[in-house]
C-alpha cells in the first residue's frame, strides 16, 4: 500500500513536471498560426489553418496536464472554461481586428501567454482522481475477485 502510494506520488510530480516543460501550448499554436497559416487582402487568417493550431494547442494541453484533461471532460475541472474566458476577453481587447496586423504588433501573444499561466494555475486545482483504498483500479480488483471466485468454483467440480 505504501509502496503504491509512493509511486503515485511520484508518477504525478513526473507528470506536473512534465506540464511545466510544455507549459505555452496557446502561445505556440498562436505563433505556428502566425507564421504558418496564409492571410486574406483583408489581414484575415485563413479559418481552417487556424482551427488546425487551435485543435493542436488543445492536444499540447491535453498531454502536458492528463489529470487536468481528464477532470474536465467529466465537468469536475470549471478553471479551464474561466481561462478561454479570460482569453476571449483579452483578445477582443487587445485585438484589432486585423489578424495579420496582430500577428506582427504581438499584443495578442500576450493573452496566449497569460492564458497558458492561467492553465497552469488551473491544473493545480483540478488534482488527479483519487486511487481507490486498495491502490489498484476496481476493474483490476474485480478481475482477481472473478479469478478467485472461478478458481474455488472449478477446484470443486
Amino acid at each position: 500500500m505504501v509502496a503504491t502510494t509512493k509511486i503515485l506520488t511520484i508518477a504525478t510530480a513526473l507528470l506536473f513536471l512534465a506540464g511545466i516543460a510544455f507549459a505555452g501550448c496557446s502561445e505556440n499554436a498562436y505563433r505556428n498560426a502566425c507564421a504558418s497559416c496564409p492571410f486574406d487582402a483583408n489581414g484575415k487568417i485563413d479559418k481552417d489553418c487556424m482551427s488546425g493550431q487551435k485543435s493542436a494547442g488543445i492536444g499540447c494541453v491535453s498531454a502536458s496536464y492528463p489529470f487536468m484533461a481528464a477532470e474536465y471532460a467529466q465537468g469536475k475541472c470549471p478553471q479551464v472554461d474561466v481561462c478561454a474566458s479570460q482569453l476571449s476577453q483579452c483578445l477582443s481587447q487587445m485585438g484589432t481586428g486585423n489578424d495579420k496586423a496582430d500577428c506582427q504588433e504581438g499584443s495578442a501573444t500576450t493573452c496566449y501567454a497569460i492564458s497558458d499561466q492561467c492553465v497552469q494555475s488551473a491544473s493545480g486545482k483540478c488534482p488527479p482522481p483519487v486511487p481507490s483504498p486498495c491502490g489498484a483500479p476496481p476493474a483490476l480488483i474485480m478481475l482477481v475477485i472473478g479469478a478467485v471466485f472461478l478458481a474455488g468454483f472449478v477446484r470443486k467440480q
